[in-house]
């Protein structure tokens, strides 16, 4: 089935009397259309104001195919902190596992912000080497990006992050810190 076949159907689906149709509809019809545009999405993406690219990098994601992935993930790289935290937001979004290496080479990213979205995107994947990575977050940092971390922990949800978040939850007087491990233990998943 050809391309315009899919819009025929979805332009009809618009016409729908029910309100979830014709959004499901409308969605789809914006990436078949944002398919077609991809050169010019990834343009825009490259250059011109931050906002602009911001939104374009969000629908390269949106897009979530292996070319728009590939793309969005060249901007983790981005001399901009403001385009490299907009990429890991993105990816949060959609998740794509391709994006998975690429982000934990950014939790060695110089700007503090960038490093504490990689830690919030990748707390929402469920591989268990996130643990593993997002420990030495938790003890040897700053205040808030152990904050983050312990919340990052919290929603993975593995029970292997028990005895440091305990260990932080007892040692710490940051009433901060210690309100997002109190938070995180009580999010983890039971010991199988």
């Amino acid at each position: 089935m050809a391309l315009s076949d899919r819009k025929k159907a979805l332009t009809l689906a618009l016409q729908d009397s029910e309100e979830l149709v014709k959004a499901a509809a409308s969605r789809a019809l914006d990436r078949l259309e944002g398919l077609e545009r991809l050169p010019a999405i990834s343009e825009a993406a490259s250059s011109g104001q931050k906002p602009d690219r911001i939104r374009a990098i969000h629908f390269l994601g949106f897009l979530n195919t292996d070319k728009s992935v590939d793309r969005m993930l060249a901007f983790l790289q981005d001399p901009d902190p403001d385009i490299r935290v907009a990429t890991v937001k993105a990816v949060q979004t959609y998740l794509p596992e391709r994006a998975f290496v690429p982000l934990l080479g950014s939790l060695e990213d110089p700007d503090v912000s960038v490093v504490q979205s990689v830690i919030e995107a990748l707390s929402h994947y469920r591989d268990p080497r996130v643990t593993e990575f997002l420990l030495p977050f938790l003890i040897g940092s700053n205040a808030e990006t152990a904050c983050v971390t312990a919340e990052g922990l919290g929603r993975n949800g593995d029970p292997k992050a028990e005895p440091y978040l305990i260990k932080v939850l007892q040692e710490t007087s940051n009433p901060f810190l210690k309100a997002r491990t109190a938070e995180a233990l009580g999010n983890l998943r039971p010991d199988a």
